[in-house]
């Protein structure tokens, strides 16, 4: 066994290293405060972002509701003008202009005469202007009569 011993070399003796651990170095200052100033950035950045979207969505909401009682408000006013426009009309229907001229007095004429233009020209000459501008003595009387009634019209 010796011998065996003897064949094999010798091993030297390993120098005693001292026991060595991993160590994280800490960053920087500097680059642990831009990383800290980036994240704030990015929160208030983010913070900013959602506050205006709820504040366009509200207005656009607010919108919303002011048309939806405009169209309200034009659907009752277009049917107001609707009855407004069937009493005129039935206020102007030929049956009632009659019936109310009956009321006040007025009658048909036994006679109806059309007038015709005889003249080709459409402006009348000078002495048939001054004809036309002073009133008959018979339309002076009826206007007495006719005048009373004139005052009730709505």
């Amino acid at each position: 066994m010796t011998a065996l011993l003897r064949q094999q070399p010798r091993r030297q003796a390993e120098p005693i290293r001292p026991r060595l651990r991993a160590v994280e170095q800490p960053a920087p200052a500097p680059a642990r405060s831009r990383r800290r100033l980036g994240f704030l950035a990015s929160g208030v950045l983010f913070s900013a972002v959602l506050v205006g979207n709820v504040t366009v969505h509200a207005s656009i909401t607010q919108g919303q509701f002011e048309l939806e009682r405009l169209q309200d408000t034009t659907t009752e006013r277009e049917a107001a003008y609707q009855q407004l426009r069937l009493q005129v009309a039935e206020a102007e229907a030929p049956q009632r202009v009659v019936e109310r001229a009956r009321r006040l007095g007025m009658i048909e004429p036994k006679k109806v005469t059309y007038l015709t233009a005889t003249s080709k020209t459409s402006s009348p000459e000078p002495a048939a202007q001054a004809a036309a501008s002073d009133p008959p003595p018979e339309a002076a009387q009826g206007w007495g009569r006719v005048k009373p009634h004139l005052d009730g019209r709505r």
